[in-house]
């Protein structure tokens, strides 16, 4: 079997774990023709196995005494996050699949209108905001256990031949919407354009939005000097200088000229 056809067979199952370092694991030396570099060894990692290890990496580690380079795992150690850290808010497209996302939205408006002493659009767009937060974590609940209450409840209605169809029917419904929001709550984490809403599939777009999230993981940052530094506090110094370098100037320009134009 060529590496091809090997490469097509793994990779719905297996990812290739990211190299660092030299892309070669083999090579040799030949008398008229040089030497020859090839990468001949890999490490997989199953869709399983990549989130409980975020940011493995694999190094090709040069041998004295073998012409391949041995495979070593590197498993960092991530540093604890924030707790008072919050995650900004995020409209949810799988809101839209139901029909009191309407109403909420509707009542948090219209209760913007009595706020005082601002804007009234940023009245609006806040009452919003923590209408949805709230409605988003009290009613509409988590997606993974609704559908899994829901099931639960198909099981045991499929159980009892006492009750009528309908009791059945209603339940599968709920639960292909659920399964719908679910899909569509990936969809839009995963930011992926390969497959269309026609063509779902929610381990795929976990795991691509699992991805997107550990590369937007900032583990460190250098100062002007050049130094490493991995704490939260002084990243946040080093952020702060530098764009309030960016917005100061050591020769303002005159404007007078301008301003008396007309």
């Amino acid at each position: 079997m060529s590496l091809t056809s090997l490469a097509g067979l793994l990779m719905p199952m297996w990812f290739v774990l990211t190299q660092i370092g030299s892309p070669f694991t083999w090579s040799r030396h030949h008398p008229t023709q040089g030497r020859t570099y090839i990468r001949l060894d890999r490490a997989l990692a199953t869709v399983a196995w990549k989130p409980k290890f975020p940011g493995a990496t694999i190094q090709h580690v040069s041998m004295s005494t073998s012409d391949h380079a041995m495979l070593a795992i590197h498993l960092p150690t991530q540093r604890p996050r924030r707790l008072h850290n919050r995650p900004p808010f995020h409209f949810e497209a799988m809101w839209l699949c139901d029909p009191r996302y309407a109403e909420v939205v509707q009542d948090a408006w219209l209760e913007g209108l009595h706020k005082p002493n601002r804007a009234k659009i940023i009245n609006f767009l806040d009452n919003c905001k923590n209408r949805l937060q709230t409605w988003n974590k009290v009613e509409f609940g988590h997606v993974g256990k609704q559908i899994a209450q829901l099931e639960k409840k198909l099981q045991f209605l499929e159980k009892d031949p006492q009750l009528r169809e309908n009791y059945i029917q209603a339940t599968r419904r709920d639960i292909n919407c659920w399964l719908n929001a679910e899909n569509t709550m990936w969809h839009q984490r995963s930011r992926h354009l390969w497959i269309t809403d026609g063509n779902r599939n929610t381990s795929f777009f976990h795991q691509k939005a699992s991805n997107r999230k550990k590369r937007n993981l900032i583990e460190g940052m250098c100062d002007e000097n050049g130094v490493w530094h991995t704490d939260d506090h002084t990243m946040e110094e080093i952020v702060l200088d530098y764009f309030s370098s960016i917005f100061q100037t050591n020769g303002p320009i005159d404007t007078s000229a301008i301003i008396d134009v007309g």
